[in-house]
């Protein structure tokens, strides 16, 4: 009488790789499992050979290794971000200079600030108010290349005063020749608040949410 030996491959007595979250990467604990209830099941007749016995368990001691590297890393991480943080709140107080097209304005006249890639002949400064109207458009006049500054008298084409709220604005530029020039609008002021909301620092410029690798520079002798 001949006898029957239950495969490897019985999928009944291997149990799954599906971790309590629902992923189905093979963690460590798993892979030893797995590499048990093989041994188990295996063929006496045909025994897992010691090359790849000792192939596997190699590939179990890499998975572990790396696992553990993984969680040093994550750790590493979480306290970089901590101590990149605690040094952003000392920017608070601090006048800057950053990237953005939207500003606050607060009844007045407003310093629109802008950094040209080349001299301008022709420049424009346009503002649109919250419900993409826009308010005012005008010539400035020619501008040296690099940063520079409008003062807008904080009124619209009919020379009413805009109501307060936030804005945005462009400025368009052309050289001598007529070639359109690069123009990176900037807001200036005082970074008023630090959010860590999405786990990283976002700081606000005189109201104005912005990223941190926007910040252009700080201004000399600002904050205390």
């Amino acid at each position: 009488m001949s006898s029957t030996v239950t495969g490897v491959n019985t999928t009944a007595d291997i149990p799954t790789a599906t971790s309590t979250s629902g992923s189905t990467s093979l963690g460590k604990d798993s892979f030893l499992l797995l590499l048990t209830t093989q041994l188990k099941n295996q063929d006496p007749s045909a025994p897992v050979s010691n090359t790849e016995f000792v192939s596997q368990l190699a590939q179990f001691s890499q998975l572990e290794q790396l696992q553990t590297v993984s969680s040093q890393l994550e750790s590493l991480y979480l306290v970089n971000v901590s101590m990149n943080n605690a040094s952003m709140t000392s920017l608070l107080g601090k006048q800057v200079v950053a990237r953005s097209d939207t500003f606050h304005h607060s009844s007045g006249s407003q310093d629109m600030h802008f950094d040209a890639a080349s001299a301008t002949t022709s420049t424009t400064l346009t503002i649109t108010n919250s419900s993409g109207t826009v308010v005012y458009s005008g010539e400035i006049g020619a501008e040296a290349a690099g940063e520079g500054t409008y003062t807008w008298d904080g009124k619209d084409q009919s020379g009413q005063l805009v109501a307060d709220g936030d804005y945005t604005f462009t400025v368009s530029g052309s050289d001598v020749n007529g070639n359109d020039v690069s123009v990176q609008t900037l807001i200036q002021g005082t970074v008023d608040e630090m959010s860590f909301a999405t786990g990283s620092a976002a700081p606000s410029v005189n109201g104005v949410d912005i990223a941190m690798g926007d910040i252009v520079r700080l201004v000399e002798g600002s904050g205390s």
